[in-house]
């Protein structure tokens, strides 16, 4: 958030998604607060605010002391992310506050529960987790919804799987993927069902929010492409895909014997980051989600912030929490999603390969955008990790977190290391004590920097980015007649640089 969207927000004044609070109140108080809005709809705490939305100041508050306190006091039930805001009035701590799935107590038998207008106490038991609402039926809903060629799209993907169950007809099949239930004897679709085999009527008419928008920017001012998707998650899925791939570029790197394909945005990375969206929204929200395409990035948006505890510092380690359980169960099954992750480790691991940065994620009050990047493509960084792993076999995702970071930085403490790495220091010194064994880091003055294995290579890549000479390569590089022939040669059998004319007019300049 900015400042002057800060402004914007206390010029609105409280709601019942959002509180102000000045920063003399007590850790107690604004624990209570803060689980008041956790025990309804979540949403934003603006801590140094007055209640008729002037800024006050939280003076040296620092988010961490913020997120200790109310994990105390909430005997761990209560994680928010809190972003400090500095501006000409002073500085105010941001609180997003995730909606809680159960009650959270602050004190025996207190449960603090916000109405929008005041803080009132509920008995510990009356707020209960919230159903599931992609297992519920909607009362408008009827099997006549669910598009048969859909439910056979449905069944040939469980074949490609050799999933057991392909054999079973086309009721039992949507009963055992928990599509449809009875009520009152007659089987009816759930929310998942339409979401997975739904007639594009049905989604209009009892699930508009199901609908996509995917944007295509030239440049940074408006869009110059714009397609409105409202179709089950399959389907979607596919066009999304086609929609990416065809403004999607590749480049090939060789790497020994070997031939790379490094994609502006590699499709397994996006396909989790869409899937990811579906599975994780807030599907009783009434926006959309969507994909804005630019040329140096990927933002993908969906309604619903993370669920409760998990925050863009702690993504990559904390248990995965899964909003819609029907939906991402037979997401599951049909093989699109792991049980027992996100998809978020994955995207880490194909990104860094490729010398890419991290997804980041940015956090919204009530929503939550991820960004994939598509830096300049650095050819030789990619051949050494390609090169380090073909000498010492896969490295961990810690391993290529470290070696990317300090990459993008060029050198960093253990503590910067630690925060890339979302780990504590103990465990991320041991993963950099490996990465010094390989030889592809070294430690100097309590900083860590990468070894780059071929300083002379690098440098004649550079040089040949222009056709050069032989000759022109011997006098820039500071090399006999024979060395640079035999450096030539072999970049040349790594694929790393090509021979460009014949006899006298022969240059070389890097693939």
């Amino acid at each position: 958030m900015t400042w002057s969207e800060l402004l914007e927000r206390l010029a609105r004044g409280q709601d019942e998604r959002t509180l102000f609070l000045p920063a003399e109140v007590s850790p107690e108080e604004l624990a209570r607060y803060a689980a008041g809005l956790a025990n309804h709809k979540g949403g934003l705490l603006l801590l140094g605010v007055s209640r008729e939305g002037k800024v006050l100041g939280v003076g040296e508050l620092h988010p961490l002391q913020v997120t200790h306190a109310l994990f105390e006091l909430t005997q761990g039930l209560l994680l928010p992310y809190v972003e400090a805001l500095e501006g000409p009035e002073g500085r105010v701590l941001a609180l997003y506050v995730p909606q809680s799935p159960a009650a959270i107590a602050v004190g025996a038998g207190r449960v603090p529960f916000w109405d929008g207008a005041r803080l009132t106490e509920l008995r510990v038991g009356q707020a209960l987790p919230e159903p599931d609402f992609t297992a519920q039926v909607l009362p408008q809903a009827s099997l006549s919804d669910l598009d048969p060629m859909e439910v056979l799209r449905l069944r040939r993907i469980l074949e490609e799987r050799g999933s057991a169950l392909a054999a079973l007809p086309d009721l039992e099949l949507l009963f055992a993927l928990g599509l449809l239930e009875r009520v009152e004897g007659e089987a009816r679709p759930t929310v998942a069902g339409l979401l997975l085999a739904g007639t594009s009527l049905a989604l209009r008419r009892l699930l508009p929010q199901a609908e996509v928008s995917y944007y295509y920017h030239e440049g940074e001012e408006g869009y110059s492409f714009r397609e409105d998707l409202l179709r089950p998650i399959p389907a979607l899925l596919e066009r999304l895909k086609e929609l990416i791939q065809a403004r999607n570029r590749v480049r090939y790197l060789t790497v020994g014997l070997f031939r790379l394909e490094v994609w502006d945005f590699d499709q397994e990375v996006y396909r989790e980051a869409l899937l990811n969206a579906l599975v994780h929204r807030d599907w009783q929200s009434k926006d959309a989600v969507q994909v804005h395409h630019h040329r140096d990035r990927l933002e993908i948006s969906n309604p619903g912030g993370f669920p409760p505890g998990i925050t863009p510092e702690n993504v990559l380690r904390h248990p995965p929490k899964r909003r819609n359980p029907r939906l991402a169960e037979a997401l599951y099954r049909l093989g699109y999603v792991e049980r027992a992750g996100s998809g978020v480790d994955k995207m880490y691991r194909l990104l860094l390969k490729y010398g890419k940065e991290p997804p980041e994620y940015r956090l919204f009050p009530e929503a939550l955008t991820l960004v994939l990047y598509n830096p300049e493509l650095d050819e030789a960084f990619v051949r050494e990790i390609a090169e380090a792993q073909e000498r010492f076999g896969a490295f961990s995702l810690d391993h290529l977190i470290a070696l990317g970071h300090l990459f993008r930085v060029g050198e960093a403490s253990l503590g910067e290391l630690a925060r890339a790495l979302q780990l504590p220091e103990g465990a991320s010194r041991r993963v950099l004590a490996r990465l010094e064994r390989m030889g592809l880091v070294r430690r100097e003055g309590g900083r860590y920097h990468l070894v780059r294995q071929d300083p002379l290579a690098e440098r004649a890549l550079a040089l040949l980015k222009t056709p050069r000479r032989r000759r022109e390569v011997e006098e820039a590089l500071g090399l006999s007649r024979g060395a640079a022939l035999k450096l030539l040669g072999r970049l040349l059998r790594e694929g790393r640089v090509e021979r460009v004319g014949r006899g006298a007019a022969t240059r070389y300049r890097r693939r």
